[in-house]
Formats: C-alpha cells, structure tokens, sequence
C-alpha cells in the first residue's frame, strides 16, 4: 500500500513533532484530523512522543557505538509508537471532563482510528477480532 505522505527521515525531535504532525493531521482523516490538531497544539501526545524518541536516541547510539552510520527510520517504523500516540489522542478525545459541556467531539474507536492512521502511511493495520463463542467458559 501506498503512503498517502512522504516518509521523511526521522533524525531530530523535531522532525519527529513534524512527522506525526502531518500524518495526525492528514486530510483524509477527516474531522478527526481537526480535532487532533487541536489536541496536538495542547502537547497531549507528548508523553508519547518524548519515550518515541529516547527510543530512536539509544538506536543512533549504538549505531555509533558500532561504527555504523545512523539507522533510517521514519514514522513507518514506530507501529507501536503510533498506537501509543493515537491512544493518548483517543483517550483524551473521549474524557468528556476534556470539555465544556456540549463541546466534546463524537468518541473515536481506537482500532478504526489507527486503521485510517494506518492508511495515511501505507500500513494496512489489523487488529484481531474477537470471536464471539471464545468468551464463553
């Protein structure tokens, strides 16, 4: 699947912010683009983001450690880091205490939103679903 961005190098923290700027904030998530901009601007992805990138630190590290020239990585490579994100999003999307009465946005599905996450970077996501006779005992 195609990318719906250009997956650019991730070498800063900056580059990371800008990274899942664009792709939280691509058009064809429609008005959960919106309302994520919006939550972006307030840093709620934050926590997130800051353990993304000691990860992606401790690679170039020990990528010079060994003497090898720094890894590529892109938003490609951070699924769980994204999950991660995306949650922090959802969840602060769906407290309702978030908002003044009558302004809270529609509730996210968490597995639906990561599938149309997923799209704007060309990942096709999947989630395992549940089999309904499996909750039985």
């Amino acid at each position: 699947m195609k990318p719906l961005i250009t997956l650019n190098p991730i070498t800063t923290w900056s580059a990371l912010r800008a990274a899942f700027r664009e792709l939280l904030t691509h058009p064809s998530l429609g008005e959960t683009a919106e309302w994520f901009a919006s939550y972006l601007e307030e840093d709620i992805h934050d926590e997130a983001l800051v353990g993304c990138w000691s990860a992606i630190e401790s690679d170039f590290r020990h990528d010079e450690r060994e003497g090898r020239s720094s890894c590529s990585i892109t938003l490609r490579d951070l699924d769980c880091d994204i999950e991660e994100v995306v949650s922090a999003l959802v969840s602060y999307n769906n407290n309702g205490w978030n908002f003044a009465p009558g302004g809270r946005p529609p509730v996210l599905e968490f597995m639906d939103t990561m599938r149309r996450v997923g799209v704007v970077i060309g990942l096709e996501i999947e989630y395992p679903v549940e089999d309904a006779d499996s909750s039985k005992v």
